[in-house]
């Protein structure tokens, strides 16, 4: 069926960091897979590798001086590890695209928006100027930004947050890629603005039928938009399973914390909110065993000891732990 053909699958991949102290493993060993036409969320605390291993995917970092890779990243079949720059060039921005989590960061503020929504209409589509324009009006217009025929000649800085967020989105859009990866694409906007870009990308995704890999903080919209979630720490991903069962049943102990972690009204008042002890530890301090362990309530001495597996626990259930949540 369509709906089940993978367009990325990711294998073991891992991202090592060149540093003064050697080698920083900043996503080591994770899997996972993207259907076509899918929203996948993924999940954690921040310094838990999620960006990372989004940029990886686009292999955005500098091979030469920074970072290395292993393992596979197919796309359509192809390892993207394996070509070489220049092919890599093409696929950015035409098959595969990015939305980055502060977009006045991410925006050059020295050219227009349209300029900067023409710039991969022209190299990937080899439009003329004109036509490229009239693209960009279009795209504009497209992920609801009113009076687009002005807007276009506007620079970042002109622009409210929400409406540098939407430019971004056009930007990735505009040559209609296959794939989409939303890096907190809410990020610093007010709660109405977020439902709105998180409504947006639901709508494109549903018409253009890509797939989507979206990193959020916020469980609630993965709980609304995501067919599956993988729920990652510090590098490695623990659990994967789809949306439904994640919440319904979790499983590891990590992503049990982080559900638990959710604000909810009671009939009696506002419940105190559940905290997970400790901290996401550095890269150059990461634990022996588990490394969950160190916070983990139902950790024992082989968990501080062993790496457990990350296998299937139940079905389509995966779950990176000795001694799964729900299970015996």
């Amino acid at each position: 069926m369509a709906e089940q053909e993978k367009i990325l699958e990711v294998k073991k991949l891992t991202t090592s960091f060149k540093t003064e102290r050697g080698k920083m493993n900043a996503v080591q060993g994770v899997s996972f897979y993207v259907n076509k036409g899918e929203i996948l969320g993924v999940v954690g605390e921040s310094g838990c590798g999620k960006s990372v291993t989004a940029q990886s995917i686009l292999r955005l970092y500098d091979e030469k001086y920074l970072v290395e890779y292993q393992g596979e990243i197919l796309f359509d079949g192809v390892d993207l590890l394996e070509i070489p720059e220049k092919e890599m060039q093409n696929k950015r921005g035409k098959d595969i695209s990015m939305v980055f989590q502060d977009a006045l960061s991410a925006l050059n503020p020295v050219f227009t928006v349209g300029e900067q929504i023409m710039e991969p209409l022209m190299n990937h589509q080899h439009m003329k100027k004109e036509e490229a324009r009239k693209r960009a009006v279009e795209m504009l217009r497209l992920v609801g930004i009113p009076a687009p025929e002005k807007r276009v000649s506007q620079y970042p800085h002109e622009l409210s947050g929400g409406m540098r967020q939407r430019v971004m989105i056009a930007i990735a859009l505009s040559c209609n890629p296959r794939l989409l990866i939303a890096d907190e694409p809410t990020t610093a906007l007010d709660v109405t603005i977020q439902a709105q870009i998180i409504d947006l990308i639901v709508e494109l995704n549903f018409k253009m039928h890509m797939g989507v890999i979206l990193i959020t903080h916020d469980l609630a919209v993965v709980a609304e938009t995501c067919k599956r979630v993988i729920v990652m720490y510090l590098g490695q991903t623990v659990e994967e399973a789809d949306v439904n069962d994640i919440f319904d049943h979790p499983m590891h102990p990590y992503t049990n914390g982080l559900i638990e972690s959710i604000p909810l009204l009671e009939d009696k008042g506002v419940k105190r909110l559940h905290t997970i002890s400790g901290m996401v530890p550095l890269l150059n301090q990461i634990p022996k065993g588990c490394r969950f362990a160190p916070r983990c309530p139902y950790a024992t001495e082989r968990c501080h000891r062993e790496m457990p597996e990350f296998v299937n626990a139940d079905g389509r259930h995966k779950v990176r732990c000795f001694y799964p949540i729900g299970l015996e």
